[in-house]
C-alpha cells in the first residue's frame, strides 16, 4: 500500500474569518502553512491530519497530526477501534507564524494541554529572534522548527521528547473529536482496511 494522508478541514473554526487584522499576513501564513504541510506529508506518508483544530479553552491549532498505522488483517474497523488506534499514537499540534515567535510560543504552549508535541513552525529567513530564545522553547517544552519553502526543507531545531499532553482529559477529547469527524467508509477505503 502506498502511503496516504487523510486530511480534514474543520470549516467551523476558520481563523481567517475572524475580524480583519491584516488580511495579507493571514494569507501569507496560510500559504506558508500549506507549503509546510505538503513537504511534511511527503515525508510522513500515513497519517491523519486536521486543520484549524479547536479544543475549547486551548486555542485553535493550525494543524494537528497523528501518524496512521494500517490495521492488521481481521482487525475490527469501527469508530471505537479507530479511537483506540488514534489514542495509542502521538498527537502533534503545529502553530505556523511568519514573524511573531512570542505569540506563536504562547499559542503553541496552550496546545500542550491536548497534544503530546506542540511545534512552532517559522520561515527559516524570519526565525533568527526565535532561535536566539531557543532555551525558552525548551523550558516550555514547545518545539521550534523552521521551514524553507523554496528548498522544501524542514529543520527541527528542537523537538521535545518523552513528554505527553499536560491534560489526559483534554487529549482524550481531542482524540474523540478527531475520530468523530471521519467518514469511516472513506477512511476504510483510504486505509485499505475494508472488511
Amino acid at each position: 500500500m502506498t502511503g496516504k494522508v487523510h486530511h480534514l478541514r474543520a470549516a467551523s473554526f476558520n481563523t481567517r474569518r475572524n475580524l480583519p487584522v491584516n488580511v495579507a499576513r493571514k494569507r501569507g501564513e496560510a500559504n506558508f502553512l500549506r507549503a509546510f504541510e505538503k513537504t511534511y506529508f511527503a515525508r510522513h506518508l500515513n497519517g491523519v491530519a486536521a486543520g484549524e483544530f479547536a479544543i475549547g479553552g486551548f486555542g485553535v491549532a493550525d494543524l494537528v497530526w497523528i501518524a496512521w498505522k494500517p490495521l492488521a488483517d481481521g482487525e475490527d474497523f469501527s469508530a471505537i477501534s479507530l479511537e483506540k488506534q488514534l489514542s495509542r499514537r502521538q498527537l502533534f499540534a503545529f502553530e505556523a507564524k511568519l514573524k511573531d515567535w512570542q505569540r506563536a510560543l504562547q499559542q503553541a504552549f496552550r496546545y500542550r494541554y491536548f497534544a503530546d508535541k506542540s511545534i512552532v513552525v517559522m520561515p527559516a529567513a524570519n526565525a533568527k529572534a526565535a532561535l536566539a530564545h531557543l532555551e525558552t522553547f525548551k523550558e516550555m517544552q514547545v518545539g521550534l522548527w523552521t521551514f524553507d519553502s523554496e528548498k522544501q526543507l524542514i529543520r527541527e531545531h528542537y523537538t521535545p521528547t518523552r513528554i505527553k499532553a499536560l491534560s489526559a482529559s483534554a487529549r482524550s477529547r481531542a482524540i474523540k473529536m478527531l475520530s468523530s469527524k471521519f467518514d469511516l467508509r472513506k477512511l476504510c477505503e483510504f486505509a485499505d482496511t475494508c472488511v
